[in-house]
């Protein structure tokens, strides 16, 4: 599904005008908005809660895993978080706003690429991580791609997007929802806690800043100051003319 997701998002991507392609400059940017806009706060948030349970692993962190696999809090309802983590609210969101763009509704097509770049993003860095730190499952320890949780990462890319653009009124459901599939993974003993954290520290500062950074764009493309020359029969100047 995630391939799937992919080209229906670059088709939309290299479908639209200037104002909304893919421009290569701005990779940078866009990758360093988690400590280039205010999502810095979540990242530093989530960097000490990660710490924290990676700390208090043996005292707090695996025993409270341990009762939540023995238990099985969430039951059968647990296959809903590993369908939720699958991409399925970003596809869904994506292709959403691409249909209202259909209609006119040109913040619609950014706010489709938003979602694909902070999913894009936010998958990219947890991927890199995953294959760099090597961590075993808690279910097997020959599957070393434990840290952090992917599931848990696209999860919180689309709830920090959604707050970002709609406001706490949809970003708080959408926020329970990444809550639950990350809960989902820990409760299936899929991931350690200190995956689930980190993995929801990715996703949610490239939802937040990939949202934050594009609204920084519009301000600065709205503000522009013309210098025009201004020549009549009495009078041979230069005139500044300003946008706001």
């Amino acid at each position: 599904m995630k391939y799937i997701y992919s080209i229906f998002a670059l088709s939309i991507l290299f479908s639209q005008d200037n104002a909304l392609a893919w421009s290569w400059k701005e990779l940078g940017a866009e990758a360093a908005s988690p400590v280039t806009t205010d999502a810095k706060y979540a990242l530093i948030g989530g960097a000490i809660l990660t710490t924290t349970f990676l700390i208090f692993e043996d005292s707090v962190s695996d025993p409270f895993q341990e009762k939540q696999v023995r238990n099985k809090t969430l039951g059968d309802s647990s296959i809903y978080g590993d369908l939720l983590g699958q991409l399925v609210p970003n596809i869904l969101y994506a292709g959403g706003m691409t249909i209202s763009g259909f209609y006119g509704n040109k913040k619609s097509y950014e706010r489709a690429i938003g979602m694909f770049k902070a999913t894009a993003y936010s998958s990219a860095v947890a991927t890199v991580i995953k294959y760099t730190a090597r961590e075993p499952r808690p279910y097997d320890n020959s599957v070393k791609n434990s840290f952090p949780s992917g599931h848990t990462t696209t999860a919180f890319a689309f709830s920090g997007f959604v707050a970002a653009e709609h406001g706490w009124a949809w970003g708080a459901p959408a926020l329970l929802m990444s809550s639950f599939v990350g809960y989902s993974r820990v409760n299936d003993n899929r991931h350690f806690i200190h995956d689930v954290a980190a993995g929801a520290t990715i996703g949610w500062v490239y939802g937040w800043g990939i949202s934050k950074h594009m609204k920084k764009k519009e301000k600065e493309n709205d503000s522009q100051t013309f210098i025009m020359p201004m020549i009549d029969s009495r009078t041979a100047g230069v005139g500044i003319f300003a946008e706001f």
